[in-house]
């Protein structure tokens, strides 16, 4: 039985053939007190471009791209760079192109 490969929380995205978002580590624990989310966002960002259409593709692609929040081949959005944002991108990667700012 072969050992499963250690991931590292801290791993870059691959998308279009090259590493993009690469922060050490976009989210940090903070101390948890009831009301507040145990996660703290960082300021990083990055750009999404819609590059092809989403008409032959699955349901799950398109409720992807509109929860990224494009509409059109072309469109831009900036969003905050987080485990959330990377894995919607990380599921629509040959729709989309990514460029951190």
């Amino acid at each position: 039985m072969a050992k499963a490969k250690k991931v590292e929380k801290n791993e870059p995205l691959y998308i279009n053939g090259k590493y993009v978002a690469t922060s050490t580590q976009p989210l940090y624990k903070v101390k948890h007190d009831k009301g507040r989310a145990p996660y703290q966002l960082t300021d990083k960002k990055i750009e999404v471009t819609l590059v092809k259409s989403t008409i032959a593709c699955l349901a799950v692609h398109k409720a992807t791209v509109k929860a990224l929040g494009l509409h059109r081949v072309g469109e831009t959005v900036v969003l905050s760079d987080n485990d959330a944002t990377r894995g919607m991108i990380f599921r629509v990667k040959h729709l989309v192109q990514v460029k951190e700012i």
